[in-house]
Protein backbone atom coordinates (compact mmCIF):
# COMPACT_ATOMS: atom_id res chain seq x y z
CA UNK A 1 0.00 0.00 0.00
CA UNK A 2 2.83 2.38 0.80
CA UNK A 3 4.31 2.34 -2.75
CA UNK A 4 0.83 2.91 -4.19
CA UNK A 5 0.31 5.91 -1.91
CA UNK A 6 3.68 7.32 -2.93
CA UNK A 7 2.88 6.90 -6.62
CA UNK A 8 -0.51 8.56 -6.16
CA UNK A 9 1.11 11.42 -4.27
CA UNK A 10 3.72 11.95 -6.96
CA UNK A 11 1.03 11.89 -9.66
CA UNK A 12 -1.03 14.51 -7.83
CA UNK A 13 2.06 16.66 -7.29
CA UNK A 14 3.03 16.42 -10.97
CA UNK A 15 -0.51 17.29 -12.08
CA UNK A 16 -0.61 20.29 -9.73
CA UNK A 17 2.77 21.57 -10.91
CA UNK A 18 1.76 21.26 -14.57
CA UNK A 19 -1.54 23.05 -14.01
CA UNK A 20 0.16 25.74 -11.93
CA UNK A 21 2.86 26.25 -14.54
CA UNK A 22 0.40 26.46 -17.41
CA UNK A 23 -1.49 29.18 -15.58
CA UNK A 24 1.51 31.43 -15.21
CA UNK A 25 1.76 32.42 -18.86
CA UNK A 26 0.81 31.32 -22.32
CA UNK A 27 3.63 30.44 -24.65
CA UNK A 28 3.59 32.29 -27.97
CA UNK A 29 5.51 30.50 -30.73
CA UNK A 30 6.70 31.97 -33.98
CA UNK A 31 4.74 31.03 -37.15
CA UNK A 32 7.50 28.70 -38.36
CA UNK A 33 6.79 26.48 -35.36
CA UNK A 34 3.33 25.66 -36.75
CA UNK A 35 3.07 21.88 -37.08
CA UNK A 36 0.54 22.22 -39.89
CA UNK A 37 3.40 22.54 -42.36
CA UNK A 38 4.63 19.13 -41.17
CA UNK A 39 1.38 17.32 -41.94
CA UNK A 40 0.25 18.59 -45.32
CA UNK A 41 1.98 16.26 -47.75
CA UNK A 42 5.26 15.92 -45.81
CA UNK A 43 6.93 13.81 -48.52
CA UNK A 44 5.65 15.16 -51.80
CA UNK A 45 5.25 18.82 -50.87
CA UNK A 46 8.42 20.86 -50.18
CA UNK A 47 8.43 22.46 -46.77
CA UNK A 48 8.85 26.20 -46.41
CA UNK A 49 11.93 26.93 -44.36
CA UNK A 50 11.60 29.14 -41.26
CA UNK A 51 12.88 32.67 -41.55
CA UNK A 52 14.43 34.67 -38.74
CA UNK A 53 12.47 37.73 -37.68
CA UNK A 54 13.53 40.83 -35.79
CA UNK A 55 11.54 40.56 -32.59
CA UNK A 56 12.19 41.61 -29.06
CA UNK A 57 13.75 38.85 -26.95
CA UNK A 58 11.61 38.51 -23.86
CA UNK A 59 12.80 37.04 -20.56
CA UNK A 60 11.38 33.56 -20.28
CA UNK A 61 10.79 33.68 -16.53
CA UNK A 62 8.97 37.00 -16.19
CA UNK A 63 6.00 37.94 -18.40
CA UNK A 64 6.52 41.16 -20.30
CA UNK A 65 4.78 43.32 -22.89
CA UNK A 66 5.86 43.14 -26.50
CA UNK A 67 4.36 44.36 -29.75
CA UNK A 68 3.69 40.76 -30.78
CA UNK A 69 2.43 39.22 -27.54
CA UNK A 70 -0.40 40.39 -25.25
CA UNK A 71 0.36 41.10 -21.57
CA UNK A 72 1.13 38.03 -19.42
CA UNK A 73 2.25 36.01 -22.46
CA UNK A 74 5.76 34.92 -23.32
CA UNK A 75 7.27 35.14 -26.80
CA UNK A 76 10.14 33.01 -28.00
CA UNK A 77 12.97 34.74 -29.86
CA UNK A 78 13.34 34.16 -33.57
CA UNK A 79 17.08 34.61 -33.84
CA UNK A 80 18.69 31.49 -35.34
CA UNK A 81 20.63 29.85 -32.55
CA UNK A 82 23.41 28.57 -34.79
CA UNK A 83 24.11 32.06 -36.11
CA UNK A 84 23.77 34.09 -32.92
CA UNK A 85 26.04 32.19 -30.56
CA UNK A 86 29.70 33.12 -30.17
CA UNK A 87 31.45 29.76 -30.33
CA UNK A 88 34.25 30.72 -32.72
CA UNK A 89 36.87 29.36 -30.35
CA UNK A 90 35.49 25.83 -30.92
CA UNK A 91 34.25 26.07 -34.49
CA UNK A 92 37.33 26.71 -36.59
CA UNK A 93 36.39 24.94 -39.84
CA UNK A 94 34.56 26.90 -42.49
CA UNK A 95 32.84 23.84 -44.01
CA UNK A 96 31.14 23.29 -40.64
CA UNK A 97 30.02 26.91 -40.40
CA UNK A 98 28.61 26.80 -43.94
CA UNK A 99 26.48 23.70 -43.34
CA UNK A 100 22.74 24.15 -44.02
CA UNK A 101 20.63 21.28 -42.74
CA UNK A 102 17.52 21.85 -44.89
CA UNK A 103 18.80 19.76 -47.81
CA UNK A 104 19.69 16.78 -45.64
CA UNK A 105 16.45 16.81 -43.67
CA UNK A 106 14.47 17.08 -46.91
CA UNK A 107 16.25 14.00 -48.27
CA UNK A 108 15.52 12.11 -45.05
CA UNK A 109 11.85 13.04 -45.22
CA UNK A 110 11.66 11.75 -48.78
CA UNK A 111 13.22 8.48 -47.57
CA UNK A 112 11.31 8.31 -44.27
CA UNK A 113 10.90 4.53 -44.65
CA UNK A 114 14.65 3.82 -44.75
CA UNK A 115 15.02 3.25 -40.99
CA UNK A 116 12.18 0.71 -40.96
CA UNK A 117 13.66 -1.24 -43.86
CA UNK A 118 17.15 -1.28 -42.34
CA UNK A 119 15.85 -2.30 -38.91
CA UNK A 120 13.90 -5.20 -40.47
CA UNK A 121 16.90 -6.36 -42.53
CA UNK A 122 19.12 -6.00 -39.45
CA UNK A 123 16.95 -8.42 -37.47
CA UNK A 124 16.85 -10.88 -40.36
CA UNK A 125 20.65 -10.82 -40.73
CA UNK A 126 21.07 -11.16 -36.97
CA UNK A 127 19.02 -14.35 -36.95
CA UNK A 128 20.65 -15.74 -40.11
CA UNK A 129 24.16 -14.86 -38.95
CA UNK A 130 23.70 -16.46 -35.54
CA UNK A 131 22.46 -19.68 -37.10
CA UNK A 132 25.28 -19.66 -39.68
CA UNK A 133 27.91 -19.41 -36.95
CA UNK A 134 26.50 -22.31 -34.90
CA UNK A 135 28.81 -24.93 -36.44
CA UNK A 136 31.79 -22.64 -37.07
CA UNK A 137 34.75 -21.48 -35.03
CA UNK A 138 34.64 -17.99 -33.60
CA UNK A 139 36.75 -15.38 -35.39
CA UNK A 140 39.55 -13.63 -33.51
CA UNK A 141 39.10 -9.97 -34.41
CA UNK A 142 40.96 -8.31 -31.58
CA UNK A 143 42.81 -5.88 -33.86
CA UNK A 144 39.86 -4.81 -36.05
CA UNK A 145 37.64 -4.56 -32.97
CA UNK A 146 40.13 -2.27 -31.24
CA UNK A 147 40.33 -0.01 -34.30
CA UNK A 148 36.53 0.03 -34.57
CA UNK A 149 36.06 1.04 -30.95
CA UNK A 150 38.76 3.70 -31.19
CA UNK A 151 37.12 5.15 -34.31
CA UNK A 152 33.74 5.39 -32.60
CA UNK A 153 35.30 6.88 -29.47
CA UNK A 154 37.03 9.64 -31.47
CA UNK A 155 33.94 10.25 -33.60
CA UNK A 156 31.72 10.52 -30.52
CA UNK A 157 34.17 12.86 -28.81
CA UNK A 158 34.22 15.17 -31.84
CA UNK A 159 30.41 15.17 -31.90
CA UNK A 160 30.30 15.90 -28.18
CA UNK A 161 32.50 18.99 -28.44
CA UNK A 162 30.31 20.26 -31.30
CA UNK A 163 26.88 19.73 -29.72
CA UNK A 164 27.27 20.03 -25.94
CA UNK A 165 28.69 23.61 -26.04
CA UNK A 166 25.95 24.57 -28.49
CA UNK A 167 23.25 23.25 -26.16
CA UNK A 168 24.80 25.04 -23.17
CA UNK A 169 24.99 28.27 -25.15
CA UNK A 170 21.35 27.93 -26.21
CA UNK A 171 20.30 27.47 -22.59
CA UNK A 172 22.36 30.43 -21.39
CA UNK A 173 21.34 32.74 -24.26
CA UNK A 174 17.63 31.94 -24.61
CA UNK A 175 16.58 29.64 -21.78
CA UNK A 176 15.06 26.20 -21.45
CA UNK A 177 11.79 26.95 -23.27
CA UNK A 178 13.65 27.89 -26.42
CA UNK A 179 15.43 24.53 -26.54
CA UNK A 180 12.27 22.47 -26.22
CA UNK A 181 9.90 24.59 -28.33
CA UNK A 182 11.83 26.36 -31.09
CA UNK A 183 11.98 24.83 -34.56
CA UNK A 184 15.07 22.62 -34.85
CA UNK A 185 16.00 24.23 -38.17
CA UNK A 186 16.51 27.51 -36.35
CA UNK A 187 17.92 26.39 -33.00
CA UNK A 188 20.47 23.75 -34.01
CA UNK A 189 19.88 22.64 -37.60
CA UNK A 190 22.65 24.64 -39.26
CA UNK A 191 26.32 25.29 -38.72
CA UNK A 192 28.72 22.97 -36.86
CA UNK A 193 26.05 21.67 -34.49
CA UNK A 194 23.71 20.97 -37.40
CA UNK A 195 26.41 19.08 -39.30
CA UNK A 196 27.26 16.85 -36.36
CA UNK A 197 23.59 16.24 -35.59
CA UNK A 198 23.19 15.00 -39.17
CA UNK A 199 26.27 12.80 -38.84
CA UNK A 200 24.88 11.47 -35.58
CA UNK A 201 21.64 10.38 -37.26
CA UNK A 202 23.45 8.43 -39.96
CA UNK A 203 25.94 7.00 -37.48
CA UNK A 204 23.12 4.90 -36.04
CA UNK A 205 23.20 2.85 -39.22
CA UNK A 206 26.97 2.45 -38.97
CA UNK A 207 26.79 1.37 -35.32
CA UNK A 208 24.85 -1.73 -36.35
CA UNK A 209 28.30 -3.16 -37.18
CA UNK A 210 28.66 -3.64 -33.41
CA UNK A 211 26.33 -6.61 -33.72
CA UNK A 212 28.37 -8.11 -36.56
CA UNK A 213 31.43 -8.23 -34.30
CA UNK A 214 29.40 -10.09 -31.68
CA UNK A 215 27.96 -12.57 -34.19
CA UNK A 216 31.24 -13.61 -35.82
CA UNK A 217 32.97 -13.83 -32.43
CA UNK A 218 30.08 -16.03 -31.17
CA UNK A 219 29.29 -13.78 -28.24
CA UNK A 220 25.94 -13.76 -26.51
CA UNK A 221 23.57 -11.17 -28.00
CA UNK A 222 20.91 -10.30 -25.46
CA UNK A 223 17.55 -8.68 -26.01
CA UNK A 224 18.75 -5.31 -24.74
CA UNK A 225 21.49 -5.13 -27.38
CA UNK A 226 19.41 -5.54 -30.54
CA UNK A 227 16.40 -3.75 -29.06
CA UNK A 228 18.56 -0.73 -28.26
CA UNK A 229 20.06 -0.58 -31.75
CA UNK A 230 16.65 -0.85 -33.45
CA UNK A 231 14.74 1.59 -31.28
CA UNK A 232 17.47 4.25 -31.24
CA UNK A 233 17.78 4.03 -35.02
CA UNK A 234 14.03 4.42 -35.51
CA UNK A 235 13.73 7.21 -32.95
CA UNK A 236 16.65 9.24 -34.31
CA UNK A 237 15.47 8.98 -37.91
CA UNK A 238 11.90 9.95 -36.94
CA UNK A 239 13.06 12.88 -34.80
CA UNK A 240 15.33 14.17 -37.57
CA UNK A 241 12.65 13.82 -40.25
CA UNK A 242 10.15 15.81 -38.18
CA UNK A 243 12.76 18.26 -36.86
CA UNK A 244 12.07 17.69 -33.16
CA UNK A 245 13.23 20.69 -31.07
CA UNK A 246 14.42 18.49 -28.20
CA UNK A 247 16.65 16.36 -30.43
CA UNK A 248 19.73 18.35 -29.43
CA UNK A 249 19.40 16.99 -25.88
CA UNK A 250 19.47 13.37 -26.99
CA UNK A 251 22.31 13.96 -29.45
CA UNK A 252 24.50 15.73 -26.89
CA UNK A 253 23.81 13.08 -24.26
CA UNK A 254 24.38 10.14 -26.60
CA UNK A 255 27.61 11.56 -28.03
CA UNK A 256 28.95 12.10 -24.50
CA UNK A 257 28.04 8.63 -23.28
CA UNK A 258 29.43 6.91 -26.38
CA UNK A 259 32.70 8.85 -26.18
CA UNK A 260 33.31 7.28 -22.76
CA UNK A 261 31.77 3.89 -23.56
CA UNK A 262 33.73 3.21 -26.74
CA UNK A 263 36.92 4.46 -25.12
CA UNK A 264 36.38 1.85 -22.41
CA UNK A 265 35.78 -0.84 -25.04
CA UNK A 266 38.96 0.16 -26.85
CA UNK A 267 41.07 0.05 -23.69
CA UNK A 268 39.51 -3.27 -22.68
CA UNK A 269 40.47 -4.77 -26.06
CA UNK A 270 44.13 -3.72 -25.92
CA UNK A 271 44.88 -4.04 -22.20
CA UNK A 272 45.53 -7.24 -20.27
CA UNK A 273 42.99 -6.19 -17.67
CA UNK A 274 39.92 -4.11 -18.45
CA UNK A 275 39.73 -0.66 -16.81
CA UNK A 276 38.19 -0.58 -13.35
CA UNK A 277 35.42 1.84 -14.28
CA UNK A 278 33.18 -0.72 -16.00
CA UNK A 279 30.37 0.06 -13.54
CA UNK A 280 30.31 3.68 -14.68
CA UNK A 281 29.88 2.58 -18.29
CA UNK A 282 27.07 0.22 -17.29
CA UNK A 283 25.24 2.94 -15.34
CA UNK A 284 25.48 5.37 -18.25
Amino acid sequence: MVPMRRMAGRLLLTTWLCSWGSGLAKLVLQPDNDLARFRAGPVDTPWTQPEAEDVEIVALKVPARTSRAPPSELALPSTPGAQSLTLDFLYQFQFEKDFIGATLTAWCRTHWYLSYVIAFVYLLLLSAGTNWMNDKEAFNLKGPLAIWNLFLAVFSFCGMVRTVPHLIALLSEYGFMYTVCRAATISYGNGPAGLWVGLFIFSKYVELIDTWFLVVRKRNIGFLHWYHHCTVLLYCWHAYVWEMPTGIYFVAMNYSVHAIMYLYYFLASVMKRPPKWALIVTIM
